[in-house]
């Protein structure tokens, strides 16, 4: 049996659960713990129930019980039709489309669940809206919940194919020749300028706004604009330890993908469009797919054991990749087996 046929098989059986799940498993979920509470207490509902409040909690607004069923029943099946939607469709998406509309969708379902519930349940009987209140730790729970409903859509549409996936398998892979017992280590280096002139920019303006009285807001313009000059610039590190990615000058944040998690490395044209845009986009661990993007153009991209993907755009990006190839060789073959 060949490798290629096991690898569709398990995709095929994990492709098929994320679009039976987001497609039919949560839009019943959502709806059951929307309606269920509903059902169980309308009796004791006012007539009216209110549905806007200001800062302070206190209602300022209010609609019917069949207007409001009527208008949150439209955002939550605008959601769950999304989900619906990307989970049935048999086509190949680009990289952050699937996963940024089962986030949305789901979100946008979760919140207005989220809106029903904790609406019924508190106003439970209330003999006006006016005696109605919405303390900060509802609001909180609301988008919260609609949050994780949303990365919940995000990591079922992940296991959706996109338009880039490659044949992990495939034996063209660039390696390096190494002796035995030979160690290389490889550097890559990328700097974006137009991140560089608008961190600068953010900071300039900044010292504007501090000159101008808003001193406080130097604050923000500083912090964004520095952080925006740390991502300006890329380093790229690969050794027999895996791939490092630093960001700038500062030790931290940065991205290790150790060897041993890495199935097989590979030289891709890297377009900003697939992946969302530029800069850090998508999730290793929420869509199960990342890619650091400072231009249009080569780069490198590690096809995980787990079926994750991360992509980073390096110029040279071929020695880094045979050099991963080669120590990925080694550690199923260990040093001391090469030649016998």
């Amino acid at each position: 049996m060949s490798l290629e046929f096991l690898k569709s098989l398990h995709l095929d059986i994990t492709e098929r659960r994320a679009r039976l799940l987001l497609g039919i498993g949560l839009p019943v979920v959502i709806l059951v713990l929307t309606y269920a509470p509903y059902l169980i207490v309308r009796s004791d509902l006012p007539d009216r129930l209110a549905t806007h409040f200001g800062f302070s909690g206190n209602p300022d607004g209010s609609m019917t019980v069949n207007e409001f069923l009527l208008i949150t029943t439209i955002m939550i099946g605008t959601g769950l039709l999304f989900c619906a939607a990307i989970a049935g469709s048999r086509h190949a998406f680009p990289v952050s489309v699937a996963p940024t509309v089962g986030f949305g969708g789901g979100f946008f379902a979760g919140l207005g669940a989220g809106i029903v519930v904790s609406t019924v349940l508190t106003q439970r009987g209330l003999g006006d809206w006016q005696e109605a209140n919405a303390p900060w730790w509802i609001v909180l729970s609301v988008c919260g919940s609609a949050t994780l409903v949303g990365a919940l859509g995000a990591w079922l549409a992940s296991f959706f194919p996109t338009t880039s996936e490659l044949d992990v398998f495939s034996e063209d892979l660039p390696t390096m020749d190494l002796a035995a017992g030979r160690r290389a280590m490889w550097t890559g280096t990328l700097h974006n300028r137009y991140l560089s002139c608008l961190g600068v920019s953010v900071l300039l303006f900044g010292i504007v706004l501090a000159a101008g009285t808003l001193w406080w807001s130097f604050i923000l313009t500083a912090f964004l604009g520095f952080f925006v000059l740390m991502f300006a610039t890329l380093n790229v590190h690969v050794d027999r330890q895996g791939l490092q990615v630093k960001y700038g000058i500062l030790p931290w944040p940065k991205t290790n993908v150790g060897i041993e998690k890495i199935a097989t490395a590979s030289v891709i044209d890297v377009r900003p469009v697939q992946w969302g845009g530029w800069g850090y986009r998508g999730s290793l661990k929420l869509m199960r797919r990342a890619a650091v993007v400072h231009r249009a153009g080569p780069g490198i991209r590690l096809d995980l054991n787990d079926g994750k993907v991360f992509v980073i755009t390096v110029d040279d990006p071929e020695t880094g990749v045979a050099l991963l190839n080669t120590e990925i060789k080694r550690q199923i073959s260990p040093v001391g087996e090469e030649k016998k």
